[in-house]
């Protein structure tokens, strides 16, 4: 019986508890090119207006206080890993006939805001880099670090944008604001390229 059989069975029957296939002290040993679990769908549907969805997780929190309520994807390394690490990818291909008519990403992410939410701090996307004690920087460490790649990256490079940020306006006290203010009065560093550049800010509003 292959693997994969078997940890379909498991997820399949252990409603209501929880399905390990190796545990934190006895984890499974795997070849680089083997999978613990691998899954390959396929759908021809040409609806418009209800997403796909091969994999779903729907988790209602009912408990005042608790925290959590995701899904994680957590990965430990104390060697010396090559040329890149990830915990979680998210990837699209298009193909050469492939495009989307509205908005394509490899990864969304959505939050959505209520009365309820009156207190509290909110953002739809988190980025916490941890720096433990002796923690080191490496060669050159970023909150984020953005790549364009391939064949084609100049086309890009001539008619793409750093960030496309919709629905605000132009305003005095609104996110984005005409400058009437003096010049600059500090920077913050950012690296295009291998050169470090300063983008200039003022302390003072518009």
């Amino acid at each position: 019986m292959s693997q994969e059989i078997r940890v379909y069975r498991k997820l399949k029957f252990y409603k209501g508890a929880t399905a390990e296939y190796g545990t934190s002290s006895a984890a499974l040993a795997l070849l680089y090119t083997e999978k613990a679990i691998q899954v390959y769908t396929s759908c021809a549907s040409t609806n418009t207006g209800t997403s796909f969805e091969p994999a779903l997780f729907y988790t209602t929190l009912t408990g005042a206080g608790q925290v959590g309520g995701r899904v994680r994807a957590f990965m430990t390394a104390n060697v010396a890993l090559g040329g890149w690490s990830n915990a979680l990818k998210a990837e699209v291909t298009y193909g050469a006939s492939g495009r989307t008519t509205g908005l394509g990403s490899a990864l969304c992410v959505e939050m959505t805001l209520s009365a309820g939410t009156s207190s509290g701090t909110y953002a739809p996307l988190e980025i916490e880099l941890n720096l433990g004690t002796n923690a080191v920087t490496g060669t050159a460490t970023s909150l984020m670090y953005l790549s364009v790649n391939g064949a084609a990256a100049a086309t890009f490079d001539t008619n793409g944008f750093l960030f496309t940020l919709a629905g605000v306006t132009a305003a005095s006290g609104k996110v984005f604001q005409a400058n009437t203010a003096a010049a600059a009065t500090h920077a913050l560093r950012c690296k295009i390229g291998s050169t470090s550049y300063y983008v200039m800010l003022t302390d003072t509003g518009a």
